[in-house]
């Protein structure tokens, strides 16, 4: 994707999507989450990065096949970071 990663690590994000057929949501690491974006399967959560907006990889989208899902900087409204 050629974008500046930060170099944090992740733990989870709660995030308030401005989309109106995203629900609130806390996504952490190594947990399953379904519509992640609308209609979408459960996927387990591999990894969350941090650049102009969020990148949430899992096995299908940001690894092996397509893009991360991305979550705008203004739908974020707490980072945890690992310990």
């Amino acid at each position: 994707m050629r974008v500046k990663i930060r170099r944090k690590y992740i733990k989870s994000l709660y995030v308030n999507p401005t989309h109106q057929k995203l629900p609130k949501m806390h996504i952490e690491v190594s947990k399953s989450y379904r519509d992640l974006e609308p209609g979408t399967p459960p996927e387990e959560v591999i990894a969350i990065f941090e650049s102009t907006v969020f990148l949430v990889c899992t096995r299908e989208r940001g690894v092996e096949n397509s893009l991360p899902y991305f979550f705008a900087r203004e739908d974020i409204r707490r980072v945890e970071e690992m310990e």
